[in-house]
């Protein structure tokens, strides 16, 4: 249990991590381009930080888009019902076994 937090917790700081550096990109971008096309203030790491908080609640997102319904995943589905219905019933709860402790570690 303690690996599958660990694994998570993992997760959430490399996701962090990006997020942060997406916001310094966000700056460096904003200082270049905006006070000398438009005449506005450069603006400090806080400030950017707070503008993509806001176009994330305005907007809805970055571009991540995680569904059942793409094409890939329709594909895999569609495969494993295929490779499930070849197997014999002994298989078939084998391999679901398997497949439950490997998800589980």
């Amino acid at each position: 249990m303690l690996k599958s937090i660990l694994k998570g917790g993992g997760f959430f700081v490399v996701m962090a991590g990006l997020f942060l550096l997406l916001v310094y990109g966000f700056e460096i971008l904003w200082n270049i381009t905006v006070p000398e096309l438009f005449g506005l203030k450069s603006m400090t790491y806080g400030m950017a930080f707070r503008v993509l908080i806001i176009s994330r609640i305005l907007i809805g997102g970055f571009g991540f888009r995680w569904s059942n319904n793409n094409e890939k995943g329709k594909f895999w589905r569609e495969r494993m019902k295929m490779k499930m219905e070849t197997m014999s019933e002994e298989e078939r709860s084998e391999f679901k076994r398997k497949l439950w402790h490997k998800c589980k570690d």
